[in-house]
């Protein structure tokens, strides 16, 4: 993979920590499931109608939904891996359940309609545990939304309470509390251990309130769940409250047109000096680096773009952009920009650099080390350039040449654990797993929380036959940065 440091790393890794973002409609994927026609306990009536009316709600909202409506075990299971599948190029992921769920020993479950909870090892083969669904959001969206309308009373919790004997008092009434991740809420029915009513008419209060709001609300989503728990408290009298807990990193608006746009500042007056517009034109890129940071990249490019429209000669404005579209994963916008900044700058290293990087993100290698190279040319001791050149010939698979450009690199910049790492790689290309081994231990010494280097010692171990090593140094990429490995 090709790598950014300094301030474009630390945006790259706080995009991927959660962006609330307005996207188009492949970009929100939502999982909306509905289990009512439970095969060993009574039915419920209205999961199957809730999760039909808030798919149908999001489809009218742009987003490209995956339903699932009585589901078992398997079903279950495979609508979970679609969900992963589309995940893979979406912005905004979104899960919904409806039906029965529990929590035992503080571990949530969903309840397929054929589970039968009537062994103590119900909880691995009949059950879905609910950070399962979670953990496969977060790895892929930078924003995340769980609806769980699961705290119904449960009476297959009764056959599991029997089953497990003297650990039946693992068993919770309602749902567990769940921390999200950055960029994630979650949305409960109802309070944490409590039960939600399954409701009288055709939606639970819980739902029809969602389904509502989501369809008519111009607010954004903490606005709007306010509006669906005042709605819930006053159909059930106070008996039911519905809670979430959230680290969004922004605001989240169901319908982007509704979204505020950011105020750029008054337009240009007639009586301006070019030097006051190249000022203005200044700050507001400095500020869309301020949203960049703050992790609203749609703001930041509003700021980029108004500060083009100003002057559009700016050429940092331009790269700014650029790298904003491409964590918006909008690759030929990025390119197109990166592009203009170079007609208009020529010798705009740090623009002909992310132009050749992003080639090779795309798999145009040919192009990422003409661009990489003309970087180098500009810049001799530019060992960032030097060591995402190496990547790129190393993803060729001409590894003495990657290796070439990574010796260079680490001369001129002998702290950087990511060269190592990618040294190591290339030496594990070429089956020499003990300089590869090597290499991300050296890695690991300058950065001791450096997942990678941990993970591609580890799969040099196992290359070489030492399994129980290289599984211990997957599993520690895996915890310090989960499923960085796999």
């Amino acid at each position: 993979m090709l790598l950014r440091k300094s301030f474009f790393v630390f945006i790259v890794v706080f995009a991927f920590a959660g962006i609330a973002t307005d996207v188009y409609a492949n970009q929100r994927v939502a999982l909306v499931i509905g289990n009512s026609a439970y095969q060993h306990t009574a039915q419920l009536g209205n999961p199957k109608n809730d999760a039909t009316d808030i798919a149908a709600v999001l489809k009218q909202l742009g987003f490209q939904v995956i339903d699932g409506f009585d589901l078992d075990k398997v079903a279950f299971e495979r609508k979970v891996r679609d969900f992963s599948a589309a995940l893979r190029a979406a912005e905004v992921g979104l899960f919904f359940y409806a039906g029965h769920g529990l929590q035992v020993a503080g571990q949530n479950y969903l309840v397929p309609v054929d589970a039968k909870a009537e062994t103590a090892d119900a909880l691995d083969w009949e059950m879905v545990r609910l950070d399962l669904v979670q953990r496969t959001m977060e790895r892929a969206a930078s924003t995340n939304i769980i609806f769980l309308d699961a705290c119904r009373n449960n009476p297959l919790a009764r056959n599991l309470a029997r089953a497990m004997g003297t650990r039946s008092a693992d068993i919770g009434g309602g749902l567990a509390p769940v921390e999200s991740g950055i960029g994630t809420l979650i949305s409960f029915s109802t309070q944490p251990g409590n039960v939600a009513l399954d409701g009288k008419g055709r939606n639970s209060p819980y739902a029809g309130a969602l389904v509502k709001r989501m369809a008519m609300s111009n607010d954004d989503l903490s606005g709007l769940l306010i509006d669906v728990r005042n709605d819930v408290r006053k159909e059930t009298q106070n008996a039911q409250v519905p809670w979430e807990h959230s680290a969004l990193t922004g605001r989240f608006y169901f319908n982007p047109a509704t979204r505020p746009a950011p105020s750029a500042g008054p337009a240009p007056q007639a009586n301006e000096t070019d030097r006051q517009l190249r000022a203005r034109s200044a700050a507001l890129v400095e500020r869309g680096r301020t949203y960049a940071r703050n992790r609203d990249i749609d703001s930041a490019i509003a700021d980029y773009s108004e500060a083009i429209r100003l002057i559009p000669t700016n050429a940092p404005a331009f790269n700014s952009r650029g790298f904003a579209y491409e964590i918006k994963r909008d690759y030929d916008r990025a390119i197109a920009d990166y592009s203009e900044a170079i007609r208009l700058d020529p010798k705009y290293g740090l623009a002909i650099t992310n132009r050749g990087i992003l080639y090779g993100k795309k798999g145009d290698h040919d192009r990422a080390i003409a661009d990489l190279s003309e970087a180098i040319r500009l810049d001799p001791k530019h060992a960032y350039a030097l060591s995402n050149r190496g990547n790129a010939y190393r993803d060729k698979g001409e590894y003495d040449r990657a290796i070439a450009d990574y010796n260079e690199a680490i001369r001129l910049d002998p702290k950087d654990a990511s060269t190592f790492t990618n040294r190591g790689v290339a030496y594990s290309g070429k089956r020499e797993y003990d300089r590869a081994i090597a290499d991300s231990t050296e890695a690991i010494q300058l950065a001791p929380q450096y997942a990678p280097g941990y993970c591609n010692r580890g799969r040099a171990k196992q290359a070489k036959g030492d399994r129980r090593g290289g599984s211990e140094d997957i599993n520690r990429a895996n915890q310090l940065s989960p499923s960085s490995c796999r």
